[in-house]
C-alpha cells in the first residue's frame, strides 16, 4: 500500500474531488478544545461545488463546542487500521 505523505499546505490544495477520488476519511479538529469532528464530503460537495479546496472549506469550519474558526484538518487513506495511517496525526493525539 502506498502511503500519501499530506504537509499543511498540501492537504489545503485538495479539493473536495480530489478527496472523494482518493477515498480518504477527512475530521476537522479544533485548535482551541480539541474537538474532532468527520467530514460529510457530499454534502459539503452539494454546498460549495467539487472544485472547493480543503483549505477554503477548513477557514469556514466553526467548532460547536467552543464556536472558534480554528479548525485542523486530519486525512487518513484507505485501508489503515483504526489509529493508524493518519497524517499528520491521529485525533486526540495532542491530549
Amino acid at each position: 500500500m502506498v502511503h500519501i505523505v499530506f504537509g499543511q499546505a498540501d492537504r489545503d490544495r485538495y479539493t473536495l474531488r480530489q478527496v472523494v477520488e482518493l477515498r480518504l476519511l477527512v475530521v476537522f479538529e479544533c485548535r482551541n478544545c480539541r474537538k474532532v469532528s468527520e467530514v460529510d464530503l457530499l454534502g459539503l460537495i452539494e454546498r460549495y461545488g467539487a472544485s472547493a479546496t480543503l483549505g477554503e472549506i477548513r477557514t469556514k469550519a466553526r467548532c460547536r463546542i467552543c464556536k472558534k474558526q480554528s479548525a485542523d484538518v486530519l486525512m487518513r487513506e484507505p485501508g489503515w487500521r483504526k489509529d493508524t495511517g493518519w497524517c499528520p496525526r491521529p485525533p486526540f493525539a495532542t491530549r
